[in-house]
């Protein structure tokens, strides 16, 4: 695995969805952790203690909640996601780090980046470190060749530096144009969106293929 946490903005929170969590990721952050529902279940299992369990509470194993700290939401005109996110803004514990937004339904998963969308989060997979990009970024110390994928969130211009296939003002849109499976052709890389916001997705392992 390539040490990519070290590209994390710093952050003050961990939040946990109910899909495929990198847990030796959320052990190296170091940060407390919010679990979403569900999420729950896999962190204790896993020996994990959330900071705090929230939610409709449909999806935990109730004999967990003995003895932890829990907040039943029962609101169904919002996510766990966004009651996790509204949790987090109120208590101070952003911009968090959001695991498990993959792994599971494909609908779940599209909300889930719609969700991050709206906010300043990153997200963290087993395998992908994800930002929403709204202007200037600079990477540095990134690995050569390493895979890096870019949407527009819906749609946006982006200017790249250091990167094998160059982004010169390039208009990226959902259901237009995007550019996946990129790699660094430098150590130091620079993302400008010019307009619009820009999700970057930078795999944490080395991945050889054909831009390999």
């Amino acid at each position: 695995m390539l040490k990519c946490l070290k590209f994390l903005p710093p952050c003050r929170s961990v939040i946990c969805l109910d899909g495929s969590l990198p847990y030796e990721g959320i052990r190296r952050l170091h940060l407390p952790i919010i679990a979403a529902d569900g999420a729950s279940n896999k962190l204790i299992r896993h020996h994990m203690e959330p900071q705090i369990i929230l939610g409709d509470l449909d999806s935990v194993d109730k004999y967990l909640l003995q003895g932890r700290r829990y907040l039943e939401i029962s609101d169904q005109d919002t996510t766990d996601f966004e009651k996790a996110l509204s949790y987090a803004e109120k208590e101070s514990l952003t911009p968090a780090v959001v695991t498990g937004v993959d792994g599971g339904y494909i609908d779940h998963i599209l909300g889930n980046v719609n969700i991050l969308a709206r906010t300043g989060s990153i997200f963290l997979t087993k395998t992908i470190i994800g930002m929403i990009l709204d202007g200037p970024h600079f990477f540095d110390k990134i690995p050569l060749r390493t895979k890096i994928s870019i949407f527009g969130l819906p749609h946006c211009v982006v200017q790249s530096r250091g990167l094998r296939w160059e982004l010169n003002a390039t208009k990226l849109s959902m259901g237009g144009k995007f550019s996946l499976g990129n790699r660094t052709q430098s150590s130091k890389i620079e993302l400008k969106v010019l307009s619009g916001k820009a999700m970057v997705c930078i795999y944490t392992k080395t991945i050889r293929d054909a831009g390999f």
